[in-house]
């Protein structure tokens, strides 16, 4: 799910519709605001639901486990192993395709026709790195002491938060969590403020940043060899626009 759809925007309207209905529930609010990321995630592919889920559960047990050690050596140890637990997917999804074709490669060269290493083009879950290094954030935080192991739900709903799910920021525990269990008082919102920003955002995307991609980015990248010099550093200041 794109932000600048009608689907996003039907989407939007209903959450935040059930967000403002349940904010004087904390739990309630908590298991409706996953319940929403989860659907927006599985949006795109349903399946990948379980990546986000597993991530976020690697993350606590992690976090967990750091925790519950004395020793500094047991606790640097319980980090690195849920750090590297952490890491396993994002670097499956990204980076078997290109080692083991490269391992196949050169095992062929070296007379080894076959390693048995299927060779399959995995797609790249939508914001499997910044769910990743949040998760990592999460546990290497709560080793260092700049923020304490944080129940269940707010773990998965720190990972899963739809507004920053798939294009980031990475958010640090400790700027987010605590904000989970703020309620929001509606007399104190700048609603005139909020509306501007979001008017202003779309407008950034849908008509600076959509044109510039379809009518110089996407040519150019997509064939240089027929732009010259400077068609091609145009096209390389359009994208850092763009992004």
């Amino acid at each position: 799910m794109l932000f600048p759809t009608v689907d996003f925007a039907v989407f939007f309207a209903l959450v935040f519709l059930g967000h403002w209905l349940l904010n004087p529930k904390p739990l309630p609010w908590k298991l409706f605001m996953i319940g929403a990321s989860y659907v927006f995630y599985a949006w795109w592919d349903v399946h990948f639901i379980w990546l986000l889920a597993g991530v976020s559960a690697i993350a606590q047990v992690g976090a967990i486990a750091v925790a519950r050690q004395t020793h500094e050596m047991r606790r640097r140890i319980a980090m690195v192993a849920g750090v590297t637990l952490a890491l396993l997917p994002l670097l499956y999804f990204k980076y078997y395709s290109f080692f083991s074709l490269n391992l196949t490669n050169a095992a062929a060269d070296l007379g080894f026709e076959n390693l048995g290493l299927p060779l399959v083009q995995l797609i790249l879950p939508v914001g499997i790195s910044f769910f990743t290094f949040m998760a990592i954030s999460y546990i290497v935080d709560v080793y260092r002491g700049h923020t304490h192991v944080a129940s269940w739900i707010d773990v998965f709903l720190y990972l899963s938060f739809f507004p920053h799910l798939v294009a980031g920021p990475i958010v640090r525990p400790d700027e987010l969590i605590p904000q989970i269990d703020v309620r929001r008082d509606p007399r104190h919102i700048d609603v005139a403020g909020a509306s501007w920003l979001i008017l202003g955002g779309l407008f950034k995307k849908v008509v600076v940043s959509s044109f510039l991609a379809a009518n110089v980015v996407d040519p150019v990248f997509g064939d240089p060899g027929s732009y010259s010099a400077l068609d091609a550093a145009f096209g390389i200041m359009a994208y850092a626009i763009v992004i």
